[in-house]
């Protein structure tokens, strides 16, 4: 610029200003110390509908919306008083046909030589495409996050629903492999099951990772036998070991307790899905249970499980991909071994859940070493009252078990549910009556005395939680019945205790699990309801 313009622009410095306020398409306005304006661009005027002689003199904070004022009042302002500046600050004003301009606005004072604000000057730019894609974004996810929800029901929702037939199938092959049949029959029958199992397996993977993405999954600490918990896992997985030829070996630390508190089923899960890719995909050599105490953790014990094989190994980048839902490390080549590559992510997830962490080594050729860490309690951590809590069958005084000529009653609505249970109770030899629904199932003890009662929790007319309410608040005798949830809904045990239920089981079921129950109860059921002495409450 020459000399003589620069000049020329100084000894006319408000000519200036006009022009850059009626010219430049910049959205901004001058206003006082108390925030009147006093001046304002073209370009801001266009956008939100207003004459500079309407806007003059106006405060600019009665143009902010509701909320915006708001928060200018309670947030930006005062901030603006210490320092004087705004910078990136997002308001909504309202333009003068009542719609809302969305602008990110930033603002500076102009002092005089005390010190005092002679104006603040205000630019701002529209945030109306910005925040347009904020809205979609938001929306996208929302949408995201729903289909994400509706995934994770509809896995529940099918989980639930293929148990039910499927309760009926592996209840009758039970019963089938009871009865007379040849070698060959007896071959097809054991198919049937060993699918039945494959497919249950796929069925509760599917579940725990509906319930892990909707962040349900549960943990319970419960007391129970170490020596036990770890003889039954023995026992399981020492039939398929010899099927492949291989040695299974367990090793305990001495120095652990005998009981534990922590939840069985989910160590259980986890150590299942250890053994079970062990013994998969190793050909020969061993499998290596060890169980040690990893240290102390204030008041609880660290116990560390480590499942070791003389498999393949794996390198350093299949390990990375370990513990992710629907990774099959190693795949390309060991795809005749099954699988979902769901367990081991779900072993992490539960873990996580128990505050612990699950791991892995391994070097190819050498075989690979699982491990899961995790704190527990010990019995005497607990007062009286909790381990009270955790017994759900007390024995009768005598503690001697009456386990065949029960009269039982099962409420189940699903027809082929109900057959198999009838079949499969009358072969352990006890009288058993149906009923299709719970309200049948009430009108039937409040008809006549039942050792005992089985009862569905999702029911028509009356589900298992309001049958079992109204037995555990009818008149004695009945209101004492032992009765026992079954559902394959596997998720909610401590609701169906908490509606007076005493134990829970799960479907499919298990001819076994079944007769424990039944051990357990019978004694104690008819003690207590010839004694009167049962609270359900």
């Amino acid at each position: 610029m020459k000399r003589s313009d620069l000049d020329s622009w100084l000894s006319a410095p408000d000519d200036a200003i006009d022009a850059f306020f009626d010219h430049a398409p910049v959205y901004m306005f001058a206003a006082s110390a108390d925030w009147k304006i006093m001046r304002a661009s073209r370009a801001w005027c266009e956008a939100t509908g207003y004459d500079m002689t309407a806007l003059h003199g106006i405060c600019a904070l009665d143009f902010l919306t509701p909320e915006s004022r708001q928060r200018a009042d309670t947030e930006t302002l005062p901030r603006f008083t210490e320092t004087r500046v705004i910078q990136g600050a997002q308001f909504d004003f309202l333009r003068a046909d009542g719609t809302v301009l969305p602008v990110v606005l930033s603002a500076r004072t102009q002092i005089d030589d005390t010190g005092r604000i002679v104006r603040v000057l205000v630019s701002m730019f529209d945030n109306s495409e910005a925040r347009a894609m904020q809205a979609a974004l938001g929306a996208a996810i929302a949408d995201v996050k729903e289909a994400n929800a509706a995934k994770s029901r509809f896995l529940a929702a099918m989980s639930h629903e293929i148990r039910t037939p499927m309760n009926a199938i592996l209840g009758f092959t039970q019963l089938l492999k009871l009865s007379d049949l040849d070698d060959k029959r007896r071959t097809h029958v054991d198919a049937i099951q060993s699918a039945g199992g494959t497919l249950m397996n796929l069925l509760t993977d599917l579940l725990d990772l509906s319930q892990i993405e909707a962040g349900q999954l549960k943990i319970d600490a419960e007391i129970f036998d170490l020596n036990e918990f770890i003889r039954k896992l023995a026992d399981w997985w020492q039939t398929a070991a010899n099927d492949k030829g291989l040695r299974l070996r367990i090793a305990k630390d001495q120095g652990l307790p005998s009981q534990i508190i922590a939840d069985e089923g989910r160590i259980q899960q986890v150590l299942n899905n250890f053994l079970g890719n062990a013994v998969k995909f190793t050909d020969e050599g061993r499998v290596t249970l060890a169980i040690e105490e990893a240290g102390q953790a204030g008041d609880q014990r660290r116990i560390r499980f480590e499942v070791t094989d003389t498999g393949p190994g794996m390198t350093d980048a299949q390990i990375s991909q370990l513990f992710k839902p629907f990774v099959q490390v190693g795949a390309e080549c060991c795809n005749d071994r099954g699988g979902w590559g769901l367990g081991l992510s779900i072993s992490n997830e539960i873990a996580t859940a128990m505050g612990g962490r699950v791991g892995v080594t391994s070097q190819p050729g050498y075989g690979s070493t699982f491990f899961f860490e995790l704190n527990v309690g010990t019995p005497e951590e607990i007062s009286a009252e909790e381990v009270d809590n955790t017994t759900t069958a007390p024995l009768s005084e005598s503690g001697a078990l009456q386990t065949s000529g029960l009269d039982i009653l099962v409420a189940e609505d699903n027809p082929m549910s109900r057959a198999m249970m009838h079949e499969m109770l009358t072969e352990l030899g006890h009288r058993v009556t149906t009923t299709p629904d719970g309200l049948a199932a009430v009108n039937e003890i409040e008809a006549r005395p039942y050792d005992l009662v089985f009862m569905d929790v999702a029911m028509p007319r009356l589900d298992g939680i309001g049958a079992t309410k109204r037995i555990r608040n009818a008149p004695k005798p009945c209101q004492s019945t032992p009765i026992i949830g079954c559902s394959a809904h596997l998720n909610d045990p401590a609701r169906y205790h908490a509606a007076g239920m005493d134990a829970f089981l799960p479907k499919p079921v298990d001819r076994d699990a079944l007769r424990n129950l039944i051990s357990r109860f019978s004694s104690a059921g008819r003690a207590e309801q010839g004694s009167g002495a049962h609270d359900p409450h």
